[in-house]
C-alpha cells in the first residue's frame, strides 16, 4: 500500500509542476525534518530528479537537539542526491518575543531565510509538505478567529514567498504545496516504507501554541464521524468556502480595476466613493462582494501572510455603510478614520476616495536598515521594495551607501529639511498622496557618500530631494511588494 501511496504521489507532483509551468525550474525544498518534509524530499527527488532540486533546512535554534536534526536531514538529502543548506537563526541579535507570538516571529524569519537562499541560487518555486491536515488546521485557526470567505477557503495550491525579494526576472519567488491532498498518515507509510528517518519536535505539542491545541481537537475528533471538528468535514467546508470564493473572485478583479487606483510607490489603494445615484458605490453593493473587496485591499495594504478577521473587516463595512445613510439622510458625517489589521482607512473628501494605507507604526517598530550598497534591494517593512543605483551613464564610488529610515526615526535627523521637502511636495502631488496619515507610512532614505561622512536626506515622501546626489546621479525606486494585483491569492 505504500508502494502504491508513493508512486501515486510521485505523479500527483509531476502533474503540479507541469500544471504551474515549472517542469524547466530549479526548485527549493523546505525540509525541516518531520516526516511530511522528508517524505517531500524523497517523492520530489523521483518526481524532478535530485539534480534539478535544493533542501534548506532553517533550525530555529530553539532546541539543544536541532542542530543535530538539521545535519541529520543534510546526510539524507546528500543520500538522495540533493544540495543542501541549513540556516540556524541567531536570537541574539533580535529581542526573542513572548511566547504568544513565538510562532509569528519565527514563521517570518524562517520565511526570510528561505528567500535568501531562493536570492543565492535564484530559485523561483519553494516546495513544502502542508498537507490536508495542515489545511483542516488552517481552517479551523481561521475560523476561530472570525475570517470570511478569504480566510476560510484556506491554504491555496500556489501563493508568493511571504517575506522575500524578487528573483532577476522580477518576480517574487513563490510557494507551491503539492501534498495537500495527501493526509499524514500516508506521508508517515511512505517514510516507513521507505527507511526514511524523520524526527517529531516535541514543541508540536506544546498546549501553549494555539494551532498545537487546535490540531489535538481535531485529531481527537477524527474517532467520531459524526463530530463537525474532524479533519473531513471541516476540510468539506473549506473546500465550499473555496467554491464561493472562486465565484466572487472572478467579478472582483474587472471591478477593482474599474474603481480602485493602487499606488504601488506609496503601498497606498483608494477605491471610488462614487454611487452613480446608487446607495453605495459599485464595488460595495453586494455585502459578499464588499467583504471580498475589502479582504483584498487590506490584505495588499497590509502585506500579512494570513487574511485579515471577519471582525476587522466589519469595523471597515460599518464605517462606508454608515457614511451613505448619512449623507442621503442630509445627516452630518463622521471623517474620523478607522485603523485596524494594520490598516489605516480614511473617509472619502472632495479630494479623494476612500484611501486605505498602513496604520501608523509604534514607536521602534520598524528599523533603520543597515547600510546598502548600491545595486542593492532592500524589503522594507515587509511591504514595499526599495532599490537604489546609479544612473545610466553616471561613476558614482563604491562607497556609497544607503539606508532606509521610518518617517519618526528620520525626523530625528532631519526634521527642518523634510517639512521644507513636504512643503515642495504638496505643489506637484495628488492630496491623497500628501494626506498625513500616507505620509507617516513612507519611507525616508539617506544616502553617505563616503564611509565616515554624515548620512544626508536623499528621498522622502515618494520623491527625490533637491540638490542631492540623489537628485543627480542616483535611481531610487520603491514599489509595492505585492506587485498592482489586488485579487491574489494568500
Amino acid at each position: 500500500m505504500a508502494a502504491i501511496a508513493a508512486s501515486h504521489a510521485v505523479s500527483h507532483v509531476q502533474n503540479i509542476i507541469q500544471r504551474l509551468q515549472l517542469g524547466d525550474k530549479r526548485l527549493l525544498l523546505a525540509v525541516s525534518g518531520g516526516a511530511d518534509s522528508m517524505a517531500l524530499a524523497y517523492i520530489a527527488s523521483r518526481a524532478v530528479g535530485p539534480r534539478n532540486c535544493i533542501a534548506v533546512t532553517v533550525d530555529h535554534g530553539f532546541r539543544p537537539e536541532s542542530a543535530h536534526e538539521a545535519a541529520a536531514v543534510g546526510r539524507y538529502m546528500q543520500k538522495l542526491g540533493i544540495q543542501h543548506e541549513i540556516r540556524r537563526l541567531k536570537w541574539e541579535e533580535v529581542q526573542k518575543p513572548p511566547v504568544q507570538r513565538l510562532e509569528e516571529v519565527a514563521r517570518q524569519r524562517r520565511y526570510t531565510e528561505i528567500g535568501n537562499v531562493c536570492q543565492m541560487y535564484q530559485v523561483s518555486a519553494v516546495l513544502t509538505g502542508h498537507h490536508s491536515g495542515d489545511q483542516a488546521e488552517t481552517f479551523l485557526f481561521r475560523f476561530i478567529r472570525h475570517s470570511g470567505i478569504h480566510g476560510l477557503s484556506g491554504m491555496s495550491l500556489q501563493t508568493a514567498l511571504p517575506f522575500a525579494l524578487p528573483a532577476a526576472d522580477n518576480k517574487t519567488p513563490v510557494i507551491v504545496r503539492p501534498l495537500l491532498d495527501f493526509d499524514k498518515r500516508t506521508l508517515y507509510s511512505i517514510c516507513k516504507a521507505g527507511g526514511i528517518e524523520w524526527f517529531e519536535d516535541a514543541s508540536n505539542s506544546d498546549p501553549r501554541f494555539k494551532r498545537n491545541m487546535l490540531r489535538q481537537i481535531i485529531r481527537e475528533a477524527d474517532d467520531d464521524d459524526r463530530s463537525p471538528f474532524n479533519a473531513s468535514s471541516l476540510l468539506k467546508v473549506r473546500k465550499a468556502m473555496q467554491g464561493h470564493r472562486e465565484v466572487i473572485d472572478r467579478g472582483l478583479a474587472s471591478l477593482l480595476d474599474k474603481h480602485a487606483t493602487v499606488r504601488a510607490d506609496l503601498g497606498v489603494v483608494e477605491l471610488a466613493a462614487e454611487t452613480d445615484g446608487q446607495q453605495l458605490p459599485r464595488w460595495a453593493s453586494n455585502p459578499a462582494v464588499r467583504e471580498r473587496a475589502l479582504a483584498s485591499v487590506v490584505g495588499w495594504v497590509n502585506c500579512k501572510d494570513h487574511p485579515p478577521e471577519l471582525a476587522h473587516l466589519r469595523q471597515f463595512e460599518q464605517l462606508i455603510v454608515s457614511f451613505y445613510k448619512a449623507r442621503k439622510a442630509g445627516a452630518s458625517i463622521a471623517q474620523t478614520p478607522v485603523s485596524t489589521a494594520g490598516v489605516t482607512m480614511l473617509p472619502p473628501t472632495v479630494r479623494h476616495g476612500w484611501l486605505f494605507c498602513r496604520q501608523r507604526p509604534r514607536a521602534n517598530e520598524i528599523q533603520i536598515t543597515k547600510d546598502l550598497a548600491l545595486g542593492a534591494t532592500a524589503l522594507w517593512d515587509g511591504r514595499l521594495l526599495i532599490c537604489v543605483q546609479a544612473k545610466p551613464g553616471r561613476s558614482i564610488p563604491e562607497a556609497v551607501t544607503w539606508r532606509v529610515y521610518s518617517q519618526d526615526a528620520a525626523m530625528h535627523k532631519w526634521a527642518d529639511q523634510l517639512l521644507e521637502h513636504r512643503r515642495v511636495c504638496r505643489k506637484t502631488h495628488r492630496p491623497a498622496d500628501m494626506h498625513q496619515a500616507v505620509l507617516a507610512v513612507q519611507p525616508i532614505i539617506s544616502v553617505k557618500p563616503v564611509p565616515d561622512a554624515q548620512p544626508t536626506l536623499a528621498f522622502a515622501f515618494g520623491s527625490v530631494c533637491a540638490e542631492t546626489l540623489a537628485a543627480t546621479d542616483l535611481d531610487i525606486s520603491v514599489r509595492a511588494v505585492r506587485g498592482t494585483d489586488l485579487v491574489a491569492r494568500n
